[in-house]
C-alpha cells in the first residue's frame, strides 16, 4: 500500500494567521455592544414598519421606526437614569421639531425663520456635552427628515406624536435590554482597556530604550493617552454609577478591581523611567544591559494581551510563562553591570536599575492580580470606595440654565457652531429650492452629519462621508446592474442598516457605506431607477460636504490656537493640584488616598485634552497655526512633567518613603512657585515671588547629604571589594534617598523649562 501525506500548501500556512485574525475580529466584533445595540435598534424601527405593512398603513409606521431610530442615539455607555432621560428628552425634541417644520411649511416666509430658529436652539443644546450633542442631533435629524415626505393637516400632530411613540418603544427596549448591553459593554470597555494598556506599556519601554523614531512614538503615545482617559471615563461612567443602584455584586466587584489595578498599571508605567534622556546617556553604549529589562516589559505586556483575549472568548487564562528566570536574568545584568563599571562609576546606572526592576516586579504583580480576580482566586475583597467617594470619581455633568446664560455670546464655540449650522442649514435649503435637485433634503443630511464645531473633525468626517458615499455607491450600483432580485435588495437593505447603526460610534467611514448601499437598496425595491438614486446622491453629499467645509472655514472659525491656552491653564492647575496631594501624602502617609487618586485622574484627564487640542491644531491649516512648535513643547514638557510627579508620587506611595518635610515641601514649593509663574503669564497676571535660591540650595544639600553619607557608609562595606550583595534594607534606604533627591531636581528642571516655554508663547 502505498500512503500519500498531503502536505499543507505553504500559502495557506502563510495566510492561516491572518484569517484565524480575521475571524478573531468578527467574533469581537459580533459580541460587542455595539453589534447587540444595532441589532436591537434594526428590531426596534422593523417592528413598526411590520406592523404597517399587516394594517397596509405603512407610511405612518414608518414615523415610529423613525422616532425609534432618532431616540436611540442617545442610548450610549451611562447609568438607566442617564439614558432614560435622554431618550425621552431625544423623542421629544424629534416630535417637537417635526411638528413645528409641518406647521410652518406653507410658506416659505414661515418656514425660514422657524427653521433658523429650530436648527439654533437645538444645536445650542449640545452645550451640556455629550449625551446632550446626541440629543440634539436626533432633533436636527427630524428636521432634515420632516423634509423627506411633508406632511399637512392633521398628519403634522398624527406623524409627530408617531415619533413620539416611536421614542416611547425605544425607550421600552433600552430597559429591557439595559443589563445585558450594560454587561457586555463594561467586559468590551475592559477588555479594550487591556489591550491599549498593554500597549502603553511597551512604548514607554520603546521610549526608554530606542533613541530612533522618539517623535513618531511620543505622538502615538499621545494619542494613546487620549484614547486610555476615554475609555476610563466611560468604565467609570459604566462601573461606579451602577454599583450605586444595583449594590455590590461578584461579577461588579471582579470589573470594579480589574479596573482598579488598571489605572495604577498606568501610573506605573507613566512614571518608569521619567527621565528618558537620563536613562540614554547611562545604557545607551550597552544596550545589552537593559535586554532583559526590555524583554521582561515586552513579556509582561503579552500577559495583558493573553487576559484581553481570554476574556474575549470566555475562556479559562492558558498557562502563563514563567518569569522568574527572567527576573533573575535582570539581577545578573545589574551585577554586572556593577563589576563592569566598577564602582563608584557603575552606581547611579544600577540605583537605576534597581528601580526599573522594582517597577516591572511591581507590575507583575498587579497584573497576577487581575489574572487572579478573573480567574476568582481573589477572594471577597473589599474595594474600599463609599457610595460617596465613588460619586467623586464620576466626572459630573452640570445642567444648571446658566450654563445656556454663560455660553449664550458670540465668544462660545457652542454659539459660534450653533450660528454657523443654521447658515449652512438655510443656505442648502435655498440651494433645493432654487436648483431642480431631486432629494435636496440630502444636502441638510449631509451639513448635518459632518458639521461639528472644530475645523478638524469636520474635515474628517467630510472625508469620510464622501468616501463612504463614494464607495457605497460603486457597491450598491454594482449589485443592482448584476442582480434583478427585490428579496436580495431587501435582504441587503436590512444587513446594511445593522451595520450602518453598529459602526456609527467607532467607524464612521464604514458606517458612511452602509448607509449609503442601504438607502440605494431600498430605492432599488421602490423604483427601477435606482441609477437616479446613485447620481443624485453622490451629488447632494458633495454639495452638503462643500457647504459645510466652507461654513467651518470661513464663518467664525473657531481655530485650536484661539482656545489651547485654555487647555494649557488646566493642565498646569491640574499639575499643581497633583503635586500638593503628594506632597500631603509624604507628610501625612494617610490610609485614605481619594484625594491622592482624584488628583491623578484630573491631571491625566487634562494631560490627555491638551494632547487632544494640538493633534487637532497640528491638522488645521497651516496659516490657523499660530506658534505650533512653541506649543508643541509644552505639550511634551507637561507629559514629562506629569510622569516625573507619577513616579515621585508612586514611590512615596509604594514604598512608604519618608523624605524630610521641611527641605521636601520647600522644594515642592519652588516648584509650584514656577508652574504659577507660567499660569500668571498666560493669564496676564502679578507673578508671586520666587523661593529664595539660598534657601532652595540648602535644602538639595540636605537631600544630597543624607544619600551621599549613605554611600559613605557603602563604600565602608565594601572595602575594596568589586561587589558584594547590598543589604534590602540599605537598598531601600539608598535608592529612596536617590530618586527623591533625583526626581525633585528633574521636577524642578521641568518646571521652570514650562515657565519659560510659556512665557515665550
Amino acid at each position: 500500500m502505498i500512503r500519500i501525506v498531503l502536505a499543507p500548501d505553504a500559502a495557506s500556512c502563510r495566510y492561516f494567521p491572518y484569517i484565524s485574525g480575521m475571524l478573531q475580529e468578527l467574533r469581537q466584533f459580533i459580541k460587542s455592544t455595539d453589534f447587540v445595540k444595532a441589532l436591537v435598534i434594526t428590531f426596534g424601527a422593523a417592528v413598526p414598519v411590520s406592523l404597517g405593512l399587516w394594517l397596509g398603513q405603512v407610511p405612518y409606521f414608518l414615523s415610529a421606526a423613525m422616532g425609534v431610530i432618532l431616540a436611540s442615539g442617545s442610548d450610549v455607555p451611562g447609568s438607566r437614569r442617564h439614558k432614560t432621560i435622554g431618550i425621552l428628552v431625544s423623542a421629544a425634541i424629534a416630535m417637537l421639531a417635526s411638528m413645528a417644520i409641518g406647521l410652518a411649511s406653507g410658506s416659505l416666509y414661515l418656514l425660514l425663520p422657524v427653521l433658523a430658529v429650530l436648527v439654533f436652539g437645538i444645536s445650542f443644546v449640545s452645550v451640556y456635552g455629550f449625551r446632550a450633542s446626541l440629543v440634539s442631533f436626533a432633533g436636527l435629524m427630524a428636521i432634515v427628515l420632516s423634509f423627506v415626505h411633508p406632511h399637512t393637516g392633521a398628519d403634522i400632530f398624527i406623524h409627530g406624536l408617531l415619533i413620539g411613540a416611536g421614542g416611547l418603544w425605544a425607550l421600552l427596549l433600552s430597559v429591557i435590554f439595559h443589563s445585558l448591553l450594560q454587561r457586555r459593554q463594561a467586559e468590551n470597555l475592559i477588555i479594550d482597556c487591556l489591550r491599549q494598556t498593554a500597549r502603553y506599556i511597551q512604548l514607554r519601554g520603546k521610549l526608554a530604550t530606542e533613541s530612533q523614531d522618539q517623535e513618531a512614538l511620543q505622538k502615538e503615545l499621545y494619542n494613546l493617552q487620549v484614547k486610555l482617559n476615554e475609555i476610563h471615563e466611560a468604565l467609570r461612567e459604566v462601573l461606579l454609577s451602577e454599583r450605586q443602584r444595583t449594590g455590590t455584586s461578584n461579577y461588579h466587584r471582579k470589573q470594579l478591581l480589574i479596573f482598579i489595578e488598571l489605572i495604577d498599571i498606568l501610573e506605573l508605567s507613566l512614571a518608569n523611567p521619567a527621565n528618558y534622556e537620563r536613562a540614554r546617556e547611562l545604557f545607551g553604549h550597552s544596550v545589552r544591559v537593559l535586554l532583559p529589562f526590555i524583554k521582561l516589559v515586552f513579556e509582561l505586556s503579552d500577559k495583558l494581551e493573553n487576559i484581553a483575549d481570554s476574556m474575549q472568548l470566555g475562556r479559562g487564562l492558558p498557562a502563563g510563562k514563567d518569569l522568574e528566570p527572567l527576573l533573575e536574568k535582570c539581577n545578573q545584568s545589574i551585577r554586572q553591570y556593577v563589576e563592569e563599571l566598577k564602582l563608584p562609576q557603575a552606581r547611579e546606572g544600577a540605583l537605576l536599575l534597581h528601580n526599573l526592576q522594582d517597577y516591572e516586579e511591581k507590575l507583575l504583580q498587579k497584573i497576577t492580580s487581575i489574572e487572579r480576580v478573573y480567574q476568582d482566586l481573589e477572594g471577597q475583597q473589599s474595594i474600599g470606595l463609599q457610595s460617596r467617594e465613588r460619586r467623586q470619581f464620576i466626572t459630573q455633568q452640570d445642567y444648571d440654565v446658566r450654563i445656556l446664560r454663560e455660553n449664550f455670546s458670540p465668544q462660545s464655540p457652542i454659539f459660534k457652531h450653533a450660528a454657523r449650522l443654521t447658515i449652512a442649514m438655510l443656505l442648502g435649503y435655498l440651494l433645493g429650492i432654487i436648483f431642480p435637485i431631486q432629494n435636496a433634503y440630502w444636502i441638510l443630511l449631509t451639513i448635518v452629519v459632518i458639521m461639528r464645531p472644530g475645523y478638524t473633525l469636520t474635515k474628517e468626517r467630510s472625508k469620510h462621508r464622501l468616501y463612504g458615499t463614494l464607495s457605497g455607491a460603486v457597491i450598491a450600483g454594482l449589485v443592482v446592474l448584476l442582480v434583478q432580485n427585490t428579496y436580495l435588495y431587501g435582504v441587503l437593505a436590512l444587513v446594511s442598516l445593522v451595520l450602518s447603526f453598529a459602526f456609527i460610534q467607532k467607524n464612521y467611514r464604514t458606517s458612511s457605506i452602509f448607509v449609503t448601499t442601504g438607502i440605494i437598496f431600498i430605492y432599488a425595491l421602490i423604483t427601477p431607477d435606482a441609477f437616479d438614486a446613485i447620481q443624485f446622491r453622490v451629488i447632494d453629499t458633495l454639495t452638503g460636504a462643500a457647504i459645510a467645509m466652507g461654513a467651518i472655514s470661513f464663518l467664525w472659525p473657531s481655530w485650536e490656537a484661539l482656545s489651547i491656552k485654555s487647555n494649557i491653564v488646566k493642565a498646569l492647575n491640574a499639575n499643581r493640584n497633583y503635586l500638593a496631594e503628594i506632597s500631603k501624602y509624604n507628610q501625612h502617609k494617610t490610609q485614605n488616598t481619594t484625594a491622592y487618586k482624584l488628583a491623578r485622574k484630573e491631571a491625566f484627564l487634562q494631560m490627555g485634552n491638551l494632547n487632544a487640542a494640538f493633534q487637532r491644531m497640528s491638522q488645521e491649516p497651516k496659516s490657523a497655526q499660530q506658534h505650533l512648535m512653541e506649543v508643541y513643547e509644552i505639550v511634551g514638557l507637561n507629559h514629562t512633567f506629569l510622569a516625573a510627579a507619577a513616579a515621585l508620587g508612586t514611590f512615596i506611595r509604594d514604598n512608604n518613603a519618608e523624605a524630610d518635610s521641611a527641605h521636601f515641601n520647600l522644594i515642592i514649593k519652588s516648584i509650584d512657585a514656577n508652574l504659577a509663574q507660567a499660569l500668571q503669564a498666560l493669564q496676564q497676571e502679578t507673578q508671586t515671588e520666587e523661593v529664595a535660591k539660598e534657601e532652595l540650595a540648602e535644602a538639595y544639600g540636605q537631600l544630597e547629604g543624607r544619600y551621599n553619607a549613605l554611600v559613605a557608609v557603602r563604600t565602608r562595606q565594601l572595602a575594596g571589594a568589586t561587589y558584594k550583595p547590598i543589604e534590602p534594607g540599605f537598598l531601600k534606604n539608598l535608592k529612596e534617598a536617590r530618586l527623591i533627591s533625583d526626581q525633585l531636581k528633574w521636577l524642578h528642571t521641568i518646571a521652570a523649562n514650562l515657565k519659560q516655554a510659556v512665557e515665550e508663547l
